[in-house]
Order: structure tokens, then sequence, then C-alpha cells
């Protein structure tokens, strides 16, 4: 007896165990009496291209509706599919099961479930992760240079028949771009984008089970509008604005001039693209410079800043140039290092127009071209004073251009009804010849040009901006915001920021963002 002794409490233990023992109730509620939930199985199924989630509800609480949840590598948990959960209360056990249909290609997707309870409150599973078959699209790499954009994605899982990149215009309908049987390929160099307007790409997928899987899709632009602002609203016409790069070294990247009767103000403005709120453009006035400048006529007056190879540490020239009341030609110099601002006196050539105003252009090599009045005449530079002797003058086909720029060996006019683009040829020092050609455009009204590093040529017109290639073909154009432009003018910030900022007869600027 001493020997079975043990064993028969053993026994008597068990047997009460299993006499206390309810499994709806102990297994419907935990030590907090919260109702149990948990998936049962999740799963992607390759014939038929979808997740399936089995979920298990052990509870006694009344439950409004099942949710199945999914969590992608953009967002957090969001709803996509719901069941009524009314008979769940008179079951010891409820299963389900939901289907997702709605799936990215290349992502890693995350599921739950959620009982919602009808008094309030709700319960849910721990996520599971199942990765989704085919090419993720993970990057666009634009070139607003060349105007092309490089897709790159990533395969996640499953065997690949074809990748197929699909692109639309934003609202518009897919169309094909490119297939490749190719299941090694990563990348693609999409080099046929007609215009500006913003594009929606997409990678699909076709798997070797049959099933097709789409991409998340990302959005391209060459050039966005980012903001717009006043620098300090014009009166009337006899007032105008001009934008340039200020010191290349500084804080601020854009120069606005601003030019009243009697008054010259200089706006040194920074711009920054916003980490919180993508595509968004903010602007800080790092400084600002009000002179007298009553030895020029206020509607003579232009502009042109320092050239961006100017070396750190030296002084970054810009030059006003205009007109005094007799129509002599003078050109101001304006020094700055670090943002601090030299002005000089002002330096009259020996040259009298006729005209109402001054266009000014610098070339790589620091040569001054001025056009007023019909003529086109052209400067070496000089250490202190800037401009230095005249080393070409040529007659211009029209009497008043709208603007100059010049760009390796090119210069660029334009005029109130077109465009000319003309190669310069030196002997020397000595400009000897200018090679005239128009560029050819039925309906253009330009209101100002300027050229970014690679030399193309951005046309402010009265309705559009129009972008040119270096040998004069129309590259694209986009049309403007608002209305009509009937005077302004447009310029890059320094090279690593590649702004383009536009201004309009109100003196406000609206930046492009490449």
């Amino acid at each position: 007896m001493k020997k079975t002794f043990p064993h028969l409490v053993f026994a008597c233990a068990v047997g009460i165990l299993i006499g206390c023992y309810n499994p709806e109730r102990d297994l419907s509620i935990d030590p907090y009496n919260t109702p149990l939930i948990h998936i049962l199985e999740a799963a992607y199924d390759a014939n038929a291209g979808v997740v399936v989630v089995q979920w298990e509800y052990l509870g006694q609480k009344r439950v409004e509706n099942f949710v199945l949840q999914r969590r992608d590598n953009i967002s957090g948990f969001r709803n996509i599919e719901r069941s009524s959960g009314t008979d769940a209360q008179d079951r010891y056990a409820t299963v389900g099961a939901f289907q997702d249909r709605e799936l990215f290609a290349g992502e890693r997707l995350q599921y739950r479930v959620v009982a919602e309870h009808s008094e309030g409150g709700l319960v849910s599973t721990s996520a599971v992760e199942i990765p989704i078959p085919g090419a993720g699209l993970r990057e666009i790499r634009r070139n607003p240079i060349a105007l092309d954009v490089q897709l790159v994605w990533k395969l996640e899982a499953g065997e690949v028949a074809t990748y197929e990149v699909i692109r639309a215009p934003e609202g518009g309908d897919y169309e094909t771009i490119f297939v490749t049987q190719d299941a090694q390929q990563t990348s693609f160099l999409d080099r046929s984008i007609p215009d500006n307007r913003p594009y929606i790409y997409a990678i699909r997928t076709h798997m070797s089970t049959g099933v097709k899987h789409t991409s998340r899709s990302i959005r391209m632009q060459f050039y966005r509008e980012a903001g717009r602002y006043v620098v300090d609203p014009l009166i009337d016409a006899n007032e105008r604005i001009r934008l340039s790069i200020p010191d290349p070294y500084g804080e601020a990247d854009m120069l606005a001039l601003i030019v009243r009767p009697n008054q010259i103000l200089f706006f040194y403005l920074q711009h920054t693209l916003s980490v919180d709120m993508p595509n968004t453009l903010s602007h800080r006035l790092v400084s600002s410079d009000a002179q007298n400048a009553g030895y020029f006529r206020p509607k003579s007056v232009d502009l042109v800043g320092p050239s961006s190879l100017e070396e750190e540490g030296a002084f970054s020239r810009a030059y006003i140039s205009g007109l005094d009341s007799i129509g002599r030609v003078g050109i101001v110099p304006i020094e700055w290092s670090r943002n601090t601002k030299v002005q000089w006196a002002p330096s009259f050539l020996n040259w009298v127009s006729a005209s109402s105003h001054v266009r000014l252009a610098q070339d790589s090599q620091r040569r001054f071209y001025i056009a007023t009045g019909g003529q086109l005449r052209v400067y070496s530079s000089a250490r202190f004073s800037g401009v230095g002797s005249p080393i070409g003058a040529f007659d211009l086909e029209y009497r008043d251009p709208v603007d100059i720029a010049v760009h390796k060996g090119v210069i660029w006019i334009a005029w109130a009804n077109g465009i000319q683009r003309g190669v310069l040829f030196f002997s020397g020092e000595v400009l000897d010849n200018i090679a005239w050609e128009s560029v050819l455009h039925t309906q253009i009204e330009p209101r100002a040009l300027t050229l970014n590093a690679a030399g193309q040529v951005f046309v402010l017109d009265r309705t559009q901006v129009h972008v040119f290639r270096a040998n004069g073909e129309e590259f694209f154009s986009w049309p403007l915001p608002s209305g009509t432009f009937s005077a302004g003018d447009l310029t890059f910030s320094r090279p690593s920021l590649n702004f383009l900022h536009l201004s309009d007869e109100s003196g406000g600027v609206i930046t492009y963002v490449p």
C-alpha cells in the first residue's frame, strides 16, 4: 500500500483537473477577459494570384465585424475586407477566411485580422508577413537635361516569364512602352517622353504560372512647380524685375533686382525643398539692399549675374547696365563674397543709344555682349572696372532685342516674335563674324531667355516655357500656370540646385524643380 499511494494521489489530481476543464470557457477568455483571435494560415496562392488569410476567433463577446487589415511599404494598416460577425457569440469558435486580390508586385505585405466588438473596442491578431512575387518599382532617376527616365526594379520572389513597363499621362490610360523576357533585367531607360506633363510608371510582371502582378506606381515630371511668392510688388509698367544667380558660394541662390524710378532694390533669396512636404519649396530672404539709381532710366536697366565658374573665395561680380538721361550706355559692377556686397561707380561707354533699354550678357571668358539701338557690341573684361576694350561691333536685324544670352561660342537673341541663334567666330580676342540663323517656331512671343549648364535654352513666352537644344531644335514646352505674361524674366539657381525661377509683371516668382 505504501508503494501505490503516490500513484493514487496523482490519478486523483488529474481527474480533478479534467473535471474542472471547460474548453469553451477556458479557451475563450484569457486572464484579462480578452477574446482570443489568431491566424490559422496565411499564404500566397501562386495559381490564383491571391493572398488567403484563414483565422479563428474564440470568445463570448458579441462581434459586429471581422476586418482584414494590410500594411505595405508605404502606409500603415488599413482595412481591405470586412465580414459580419453577428453569429460569433453563438459559437464556441468562429473560423473564417479572407482573400486579398489587390496586390502590389515585389513587396512584402503584412496582414492581421481585427474583431470589432458590438459594445465597442476591438482585438486583433499578430501580424504576419507575406512576400508578393514579381518586380517592385524601386526608383525613378530623372535626367531633365537629356529628357530621359531610368526605371529600376527588383524581383521579390517567383519565376518570371515577362516584364512589362507601362506608362500613362496623369489622368490617362496606361500604355506598354517596353517588354522583355529577360528575368535578369532590372532597369529600363525611357527616352520617348514627349512633353513636361506628369507621367505615371509601373512594372507589370507576368509570372510563369500565368498570373500578372503590377507594382506600385511612381509619378514623374521633369520640371514641376514647387512654389510661388511675391518678392516685392511692382506698381506699374515703369518698374521691372530681373533675376540672376548671386554669389555662387553664399547662402542665397537667387538675386532679384527690382528697378524703380531713382531706386534699385536687391533681394538675395535662398530656396529649400521641404523634407516634410515633398515637392514643396520654401524661400528665405537672406539680405536686401537699396541703391540710388538716378543715373539710369528705370526701364532701360538689365542685370547679368556672376559666372558659376567663379573660384571659391574670390569675389563674385555681377553687372547692371542701363542708359542715362542722354542715352549713354553705362555699366555698374557689383562685387560680393559670402553675402558682403560692394557696389562700384558706373562706367559709361563711348556709346549713345536712341533705344529704350539695354540687354547685357557675359560668356565664360567674362567678355561682355551689349545690345541696344540696333547694335551688338562686344567688350573684353577688365580687372577693376569690369569692361575692357571693344572687340567687335555688329548691326542687328531688328532694333531692340527682348533678351540675350551666350554659351560656348553661341549667342541667343530673343525678339518680340522670334529667336535667333548666332555662332561666334573669333580671331584671337577679336570677334570677326557672327553666323546668324533663325530658330523656327510658328508662334512665339518671348519675354526672356536663359541657358542651363548643358547649353539648353529656356524661353519665357507669354503663355509657355519653351526649351530648345543647343542646336536650335525645340525640345519640349509646358504651359504657364496662370494667365498671360506681359513681362518677366527667368534664371536658374546655382548648378548644384538647378531650380528654374520665373518672374512676372507683378513682382511674383514661380519656381520649378527638375
